[in-house]
C-alpha cells in the first residue's frame, strides 16, 4: 500500500455510504479532513470537505487541487496520482 490512511472511520464510510453526517471540527471546516496521503509525496492527499455545505472529496497534489462529488471519482483521481507519483516497479 503506498498510501497512509489518516482518518480510517470516515475513509471507511466514504467508500460504503454517505458522508453527509460527518461532522468537522472547527479547523476541519476552515482546512478540510485528510483522509489518505502518499508515502512518498505527502503533497498528494485525499480530503473531505464542506463546499457551500455540502460534503465533497478533493484530491491535492502540490499546488493544484481538484473536487469530486463522489468517493470513487476521488479515489479514482487519487490512485492514478499515486501511480505517477511512484509507478508500480516491474518485475
Amino acid at each position: 500500500m503506498n498510501y497512509k490512511i489518516i482518518n480510517k472511520p470516515v475513509f471507511e464510510q466514504a467508500q460504503v455510504r454517505s458522508v453527509s453526517d460527518v461532522e468537522f471540527t472547527e479547523e476541519q471546516q476552515k482546512e478540510g479532513m485528510k483522509l489518505a496521503v502518499s508515502k512518498v509525496d505527502p503533497t498528494l492527499a485525499l480530503y473531505l470537505i464542506d463546499s457551500e455545505g455540502k460534503k465533497k472529496f478533493e484530491v491535492r497534489w502540490d499546488d493544484s487541487s481538484e473536487l469530486f462529488n463522489g468517493w470513487y471519482s476521488a479515489w479514482d483521481n487519487f490512485t492514478w496520482c499515486l501511480g505517477i507519483v511512484e509507478p508500480p516497479k516491474e518485475q
